[in-house]
């Protein structure tokens, strides 16, 4: 296994080469595990990962997670596949809207031949022009997944399929400018609540309808959710939440004096220095992501280009339970909030207050 530095992404982000999957021990993934926590951008070039096994991989770092999910059986006190179920039959009980992006999910989310759900993210169609995955036109703009909800999922990998050369997947992590601001006013943004409100086209603009609809019940269900813009991530590092694409205002401030404090942001931390561009060499690259305090995007063309999404836990890395804020309120609120989200999805595998595992 060999380890090299990522340029930019300022102090973060390795490459991993010469990995293989085949004879790949839990003890060697798990050191791979701590390693990422640690630089937030991990990338296994020319990976031999079997997608069919991808999920189970990143179940040894912690169980997948669903936003939608949740929100879905929160709203409607039924199990998801009971849900998905019904959805597709049109069922009234269901919304007409949360019908719609039920269905718009069952699109684009496959499984492994062992029953586990992954969501394919693709500009590849079938036969009669339907798109095989998500976001199957057009570049995508600085996001994080689920960035307007407080029981966000913390990570994300993304396992190249075919096709992948000529696009590219980019990062940028939030700890290097957030530690380079002035004293001062690394103590305002401390003291932050960001106000997320969904904004359609805000990823990915000229985005079809019905995908845009499963990015509003992922990004950000319920307008003017609160959250802090300084966050710890999985591993301890302390950064921005900040994702651009739902941070609509700043509590306390109006709106134009929001957008005057995220305009100066903007302008200092979307530089190249902190900003990696990975186009693809391999059709078959892992990238590990954090999606706590780092952004990603894509470019390039991605007509044919085939990739699969695992959203995911880092809690069997813990030996505690992770908790991100350090406001008490907000902290109370998010514990109370991840263990209903444990027991209603049934969520085997989470690390809990006490320490232990679900």
């Amino acid at each position: 296994m060999k380890i090299t530095k990522i340029p930019g992404l300022g102090r973060f982000g390795i490459f991993i080469d010469d990995v293989d999957f085949t004879t790949m021990s839990d003890d060697q993934w798990l050191e791979i595990g701590q390693l990422h926590l640690q630089n937030l951008v991990t990338i296994i070039r020319d990976c031999n990962m079997p997608w069919e096994t991808q999920p189970d991989w990143c179940e040894k770092f912690g169980p997948r997670r669903s936003g939608v999910r949740y929100h879905m059986e929160k709203k409607y006190g039924q199990q998801w596949n009971w849900l998905f179920k019904e959805a597709q039959a049109n069922n009234p009980i269901i919304s007409e809207l949360d019908r719609e992006r039920i269905q718009a999910i069952a699109k684009v989310q496959y499984q492994t031949p062992g029953g586990k759900s992954f969501m394919k993210v693709s500009g590849a169609k079938d036969e009669h022009g339907n798109a095989l995955g998500m976001f199957a036109e057009g570049e995508l703009l600085w996001h994080s997944n689920e960035s307007g909800t407080l029981t966000f999922t913390p990570g994300v990998a993304l396992l190249g399929v075919q096709n992948m050369i000529g696009s590219a997947t980019g990062f940028i992590t939030t700890t290097d400018y957030y530690e380079n601001v002035s004293n001062a006013f690394r103590s305002e943004l401390d003291e932050m609540i960001l106000l997320h409100r969904f904004i359609p086209g805000a990823i990915n603009p000229g985005l079809r309808a019905d995908q845009d609809e499963i990015m509003h019940a992922n990004m950000c269900p319920e307008d003017d959710t609160e959250i802090p813009m300084t966050i710890l991530s999985p591993g301890g590092i302390k950064g921005l939440h900040y994702s651009i694409n739902t941070a609509y205002s700043i509590k306390g401030m109006s709106k134009e004096s929001s957008d005057e404090i995220f305009a100066m942001i903007n302008k200092e931390l979307f530089v190249d220095k902190y900003i990696y561009d990975h186009w693809y060499q391999s059709d078959h690259d892992l990238c590990l992501f954090d999606n706590s305090i780092t952004l990603h995007r894509r470019l390039g063309d991605i007509k044919e280009r085939v990739c699969h999404r695992v959203p995911h836990d880092y809690t069997k890395l813990h030996s505690n339970f992770w908790q991100p804020y350090s406001q008490p309120d907000v902290a109370d609120q998010f514990e109370k909030e991840i263990l209903y989200y444990v027991d209603l999805c049934k969520v085997r595998g989470y690390r809990m207050p006490d320490g232990s595992l679900s």
